[in-house]
């Protein structure tokens, strides 16, 4: 599962919510101050406990409706803290750096319609070799194909986000990607003279896929749709 925009937004207000009263919060609350059904506050919280963010208990309702009946409270972990402070992103990213680094390059996606993609490129590509995260690096490189695609039809932009959408786990929707953005660039090698370049850096991009945890590969996959969505 992944860590998007919207379940950032569960967390801050569970947060918000924990620290008001200093306990744990039940789902109902949550979604009443989301304006989402209390069921798919239920599952989102469930979910956000699944990967750690989040802890439940059960605690007996003494209220006037449905007394007696256990109930389930969440309460946020040491990691949510940590990742709505910025002070960690498991100990590789700051949260901070990382939002600058999403936020700029998605802003490219601005520019493009300005700018020359093979001067983006360029300016992207001189970029990689000072980048030590993989999780940074990663994201260059996907912004990159994607500026260097804008030179191809916007079907084949289409075409791509869709299989990358419908991919059910991160490393796999990560993966197809970079395969099918590469196959389309060597399919018009005439069209990228930066493409030998380009190769050269993709064996480092497969291999800091692997080295990423789930959490740092659903931020990215989270930039790639992002990303996919403005280029289209």
């Amino acid at each position: 599962m992944r860590i998007t925009r919207r379940r950032m937004d569960f967390l801050q207000k569970i947060k918000q919510l924990y620290e008001a009263t200093n306990l744990p919060v039940h789902y109902a609350r949550v979604a009443e101050l989301l304006g989402v059904s209390k069921w798919s506050a239920y599952e989102m919280l469930k979910t956000l406990e699944k990967e750690g963010f989040l802890a439940s208990q059960y605690e007996v309702n003494q209220g006037e409706k449905f007394p007696g009946r256990a109930m389930v409270l969440f309460a946020p972990t040491p990691l949510a803290d940590a990742v709505l402070s910025g002070k960690a992103l498991e100990e590789k990213v700051s949260v901070k750096e990382w939002r600058q680094v999403n936020e700029r390059l998605l802003f490219l996606y601005e520019e493009l319609k300005k700018a020359n993609p093979k001067e983006l490129a360029e300016q992207l590509l001189a970029e990689l070799p000072g980048l030590e995260s993989p999780l940074i690096f990663s994201a260059y490189m996907i912004a990159l194909l994607i500026v260097l695609l804008q030179t191809l039809s916007e079907k084949s932009i289409r075409l791509l986000k869709n299989v990358v959408m419908n991919a059910v786990k991160e490393e796999t929707g990560l993966a197809i990607f970079a395969g099918a953005a590469l196959g389309s660039m060597m399919k018009t090698a005439t069209q990228f003279p930066l493409l030998s370049q380009i190769v050269s850096y993709m064996s480092k991009f497969q291999v800091n896929l692997a080295e990423l945890n789930q959490y740092e590969r659903a931020l990215l996959m989270d930039f790639l749709e992002e990303a996919l969505e403005k280029a289209t």
